[in-house]
């Protein structure tokens, strides 16, 4: 009874949560534009297109074998590129390593480290304004999970480029290698500096983080998704608040 009560509410509250990662769904435009960075088998993409209609939509993945299975399953959707998202620091091929456990892989080998490591190969790397660039302008919904690089990537992207950004469902890797909650704490600031609300929506974790441009909403609207980001945020506490004390109670 209280898994349908929260998801009632939420529901009203216009967020959905596909593969993991949360967004609006009453912000996306009728036919949405989407990147999907970090794209690993697809199971992002192919939920939103399955109950959303899409008019343009970005593929970036860093391991070869997803990528080689995403051009063959999207490649008539979607613009499927094989590379790994980076900060705006970083230029040239960068080596990639890859897991026995491959939804560990990671350009950064100290995160593999706890697996076997299957093998290292070179791969292109695309920065953030280079990939939002593909799409033409203005995207509806952003997805990053690219194994520990999206703070970089987005404490390095331009103020242009996060204002092109109407969401961002993103999941933090905050075990500290090389990524600290102390990092994601800094990169949260920033993002509400250049006008975004935050809705952690696995409150107190940081797996599944959705910021919201409210910058661009009318002004008169911008009001109402505060209080409304303010709810779910409230929903998502009395969730968590409410299993560890059933969890508790058990012997």
């Amino acid at each position: 009874m209280l898994k349908r009560v929260f998801y009632f509410f939420l529901a009203r509250l216009g967020v959905r949560r596909l593969r993991g990662h949360s967004f609006f769904a009453t912000l996306l435009a009728k036919r949405a534009v989407v990147a999907d960075f970090g794209a690993h088998r697809g199971e992002f993409f192919a939920a939103v297109k399955a109950e959303y209609p899409v008019s343009r939509v970005l593929l970036i993945e860093a391991d070869p074998a997803f990528a080689k299975s995403l051009k063959a399953t999207f490649g008539n959707e979607a613009d499927v590129l094989h590379a790994a998202l980076v900060g705006g620091n970083n230029k040239g091929p960068i080596i990639f390593t890859r897991s026995t456990n491959p939804e560990s892989s990671s350009i950064f080998s100290e995160r593999v480290a706890v697996y076997d490591i299957a093998k290292q190969v070179k791969v292109p790397t695309v920065d953030f304004a280079e990939a939002l660039g593909i799409l033409g302008g203005q995207v509806d919904l952003v997805k990053l999970d690219i194994e520990a690089a999206e703070v970089e990537v987005l404490q390095t992207a331009g103020p242009s480029d996060l204002a092109a950004c109407c969401q961002l469902t993103v999941e933090f890797h905050d075990d500290g290698n090389p990524i600290t909650r102390r990092d994601i704490d800094h990169l949260c600031h920033r993002m509400r500096c250049k006008g975004y609300a935050i809705v952690n929506a696995n409150w107190p974790y940081v797996d599944d983080v959705l910021f919201v441009n409210l910058k661009t909403m009318p002004l008169f609207r911008r009001m109402g998704f505060r209080c409304r980001v303010a709810l779910a945020n409230v929903l998502f506490i009395i969730r968590r608040v409410i299993l560890d004390r059933l969890f508790a109670k058990k012997p």
